[in-house]
């Protein structure tokens, strides 16, 4: 698959997290002070909606049992072994692109 739009870049302020689905991912799209990050939505643990946690810095933290993530990485803060998969990103033109390959 290659880019595909996700979003608007207005709709996911700095600061803010968006859920969309791309050919059946659930993918959040973090805005980090401006740099917008895309990675996969479903918490490692139970299955939480990482959009629906709390985005402090470039750490997401899972609204179900508070499991952390960089969004950078994707990796569980304190255990770089184990993560949700990142997406690229592109910003074209106010639009959000992601691609999920």
């Amino acid at each position: 698959m290659a880019f595909v739009r996700a979003a608007k870049l207005d709709a996911v302020p700095p600061g803010t997290m968006r859920e969309v689905s791309i050919a059946g991912t659930s993918v959040a799209i973090a805005n980090v002070s401006g740099k917008v990050r895309a990675f996969n939505n479903i918490c490692l643990h139970e299955g939480g909606p990482l959009c629906e946690g709390t985005l402090t810095g470039q750490n997401v933290v899972c609204p179900w049992h508070a499991w952390e993530y960089d969004v950078e990485t994707g990796k569980i803060v304190g255990n770089s072994e184990i993560g949700v998969e990142i997406y690229p990103v592109e910003v074209r033109d106010g639009d959000i692109f992601v691609d999920i390959d």
